[in-house]
């Protein structure tokens, strides 16, 4: 009777979790969880009745063994899914043909007779199922898996931080017992090529210890935790090493029964000895006797009680892989959390106003999101000391004003260690309570100084970095405004010089219709540019077809010819096809033939010449104007915001250099001072047009 107690009790506390996670987690995770303990629920219940019906227990083997065969899948999806940020994508390959290997055990189920499994057992009398060929390489297989699963949820534990391996130290465990009661189960095939089904009310009993830890975890501690395990992992793992001690263990258990005889409640030796192994597991996982060993072995075995090189060198790998402000964050905080073995630590920065330290960012650190007022006397004292700061031992040095005590109380902190750079605060770090509850001594404070000059030049190096991105998009920002400024220039130039030639030939119809044509196109390259002062890009873009070289140098010289009627502009070319940004070109022959108009006399002469030579075609603009000197085009031309002109922004070539070299082409220049400057503008010909 008490046997059914003990199975019935197993599967409806199975059951009550499955509902559980199957309705208050709906995820993926919640999802394999419920499955899990569906299965096992289903497996007490048929083993129950295969035990207990006097006639025709066989009709449930077919049942129970199936699910049996589902017991690899779903405890390996268990270990893939549990607690960790991954995803199907992201399991090695290895470890997804170990998956698909899983549908082997379903699939004998349908290729094979029952029969083929088991010879014709009498439970009724002995409780025994003997394995045949195929059934003990059955057991042995699900048993591998088991094994697997473990090594799984040994990475998972081991790959998590201080603060969630203390939530989900009891689901591991929890988790890890029951497949470990099913590894001892199934491991009687392969001591004695039989399933002992007189160890089901021991495997339900565990299955209920086991399933109240996992229940516990859930319950009251959360699982909001995501873990990240490296898919090249090589496991340093205790599960392989364990589960051999423990077939080891098993075999010579085994011959000493033979020798020696039973005289003891097996079973109950079993219970306890699982209960104690639970209960060992506890203990030996635990993050505070960890720390406290360590203390202990630190004080009285070693010279130092850390060892400097390994914890520097940790603590700057951490560093370099980190590729943002948040994983720089996360970094400080994990090493002097795991460092020191604290319960909670928290890490406050200063604003970009210098007016107050806020909350950057915290690990488990029990406490209010608190800020400090820069000024106050506490940062000034550790300004001044530049020293740990311990809210317990340093109140008789220094007494904290009310605010000051207010923050202390609110944030947790029990130790505050500022990170100072250049004879300022930057930051701080809080420190939580310990573990262990050791007491810190100079080489903790020593250390913990350490850690502040290297986490704030890291900090300080992030900040840098994200003022030096901010600074180079004002600076694209600018630039492309100068472009829109120059812009604006000559076509306020043009509109001047058409106001100006408006007063002698106003009543001429041939001028006046030059003049309203001239307007409309300077009301249409506005538009153009308030548009593009909508959505400033951070380098031009061109909308580049095939167009006739000749055709945009007559256009634009057309465009100049009516707006200063008495130019004299000579121009020599034939069609030729590149392909360019028409409108951004035109751009380039009109700021060279104005640079030109305007270096030369007012009566001056200025040629344009269009051609091809070779691969390249060629815009030439000569001028007979004063010309530059050698030292003038090899430090300022092509310069921006340098120029010899009075009213000149320095922009007009600096653009032209830009829209030129995003066409992939070249500009050179030859002037001597007196005699005038040429400027030759190279580009690709087409392929078709060489």
């Amino acid at each position: 009777m008490i046997e059914v107690i003990i199975s019935g009790a197993a599967a409806l506390f199975l059951s009550l979790l499955a509902a559980a996670f199957l309705f208050r987690q709906r995820t993926v995770s919640g999802s394999i969880f419920s499955l899990v303990m569906f299965v096992l629920a289903c497996i007490e219940v048929l083993d129950s009745l295969i035990l207990h019906t006097p006639a025709g227990p066989e009709r449930f083997f077919n049942a129970a063994v199936f699910l049996e065969s589902l017991l690899p899948a779903v405890f390996l999806a268990v270990s893939f899914s549990y607690g960790r940020a991954w995803n199907c994508k992201s399991i090695p390959l290895f470890w997804m043909i170990l998956f698909g290997g899983t549908i082997i055990f379903p699939a004998l189920l349908f290729l094979y007779p029952i029969n083929d499994f088991f010879y014709s057992p009498d439970l009724q009398s002995d409780r025994l199922l003997f394995l045949g060929n195929l059934g003990y390489w059955f057991y042995m297989g699900i048993m591998v898996y088991c094994v697997l699963t473990l090594m799984n949820l040994e990475a998972t534990f081991a790959s998590a931080k201080g603060g969630d391996r203390w939530k989900i130290k009891f689901e591991i465990i929890g988790m890890g017992s029951i497949v470990a009661v099913l590894i001892f189960y199934y491991s009687q095939g392969l001591l004695y090529r039989t399933i002992n089904m007189n160890l089901i009310p021991v495997r339900a009993g565990v299955i209920i210890i086991s399933s109240a830890l996992f229940a516990y975890s859930k319950l009251f501690r959360g699982s909001n935790v995501r873990i990240s395990v490296s898919r090249f992992i090589i496991y340093r793992s205790l599960t392989l090493v364990m589960v051999g001690c423990y077939l080891l263990i098993l075999g010579l258990i085994g011959e000493g029964m033979r020798y020696l005889g039973v005289n003891f409640s097996r079973d109950l030796t079993i219970f306890v000895a699982f209960t104690s192994g639970i209960v060992i597991l506890l203990i030996v996982l635990s993050e505070r006797l960890r720390r406290r060993v360590m203390v202990f072995f630190s004080k009285h075995f070693f010279r130092h009680k850390y060892d400097y090189r390994v914890e520097w060198l940790r603590f700057t790998e951490r560093l370099a892989l980190c590729r943002g402000l948040g994983e720089v964050n996360e970094a400080i905080l994990t090493t002097f959390q795991e460092t020191f073995g604290l319960k909670g630590v928290s890490l406050y920065v200063l604003d970009r106003q210098g007016q107050k330290f806020y909350l950057a960012a915290s690990h488990n650190l029990p406490g209010k999101k608190v800020e400090l007022r820069t000024g106050t006397p506490m940062l000034s004292y550790l300004l001044e000391k530049s020293r740990v700061f311990s809210t317990t031992d340093d109140m008789g040095v220094y007494a904290p004003n009310p605010e000051e005590m207010r923050f202390v109380s609110d944030s947790g902190a029990r130790q505050i260690v500022p990170l100072i750079e250049s004879n300022a605060i930057e930051g701080f770090v809080a420190l939580g309570e310990q573990l262990a509850h050791d007491q810190y001594s100079f080489e903790d404070y020593d250390l913990m100084q350490a850690f502040a000059r290297q986490s704030v030049l890291a900090l300080m190096n992030v900040k840098l970095s994200e003022e030096l991105s901010e600074t180079r998009e004002i600076a694209a920002v600018a630039r492309i405004s100068s472009f829109v400024v120059h812009d604006l220039k000559n076509l306020a130039s043009s509109l001047s010089l058409l106001l100006s030639n408006a007063n002698e030939y106003i009543n001429e119809p041939e001028f006046q219709t030059d003049m309203i044509e001239t307007v409309r196109n300077t009301v249409g390259k506005m538009e153009v540019l308030m548009q593009k002062l909508k959505k400033i890009p951070e380098k031009p873009k061109l909308s580049s077809e095939l167009a006739d070289i000749d055709l945009i140098a007559r256009e634009t010289l057309g465009v100049i010819g009516r707006t200063r009627p008495g130019a004299e502009i000579f121009y020599q070319g034939s069609p030729v096809t590149a392909v360019v940004d028409g409108e951004e070109f035109g751009k380039v022959i009109l700021n060279l033939v104005l640079n030109a108009l305007e270096a030369s006399a007012p009566n001056g002469q200025v040629r344009v010449e269009t051609g091809k030579n070779g691969k390249n075609l060629f815009i030439k603009v000569r001028d007979l104007g004063s010309g530059m000197t050698e030292e003038f085009i090899k430090n300022s031309l092509f310069k921006p915001f340098k120029t010899t002109k009075q009213k000149g922004l320095g922009i007009g070539l600096y653009q032209c250099k830009q829209i030129i070299e995003a066409h992939s082409g070249r500009i050179e220049v030859e002037s001597k001072v007196g005699e005038g400057s040429l400027f030759t503008v190279y580009l690709p010909l087409p392929d078709n047009a060489q």
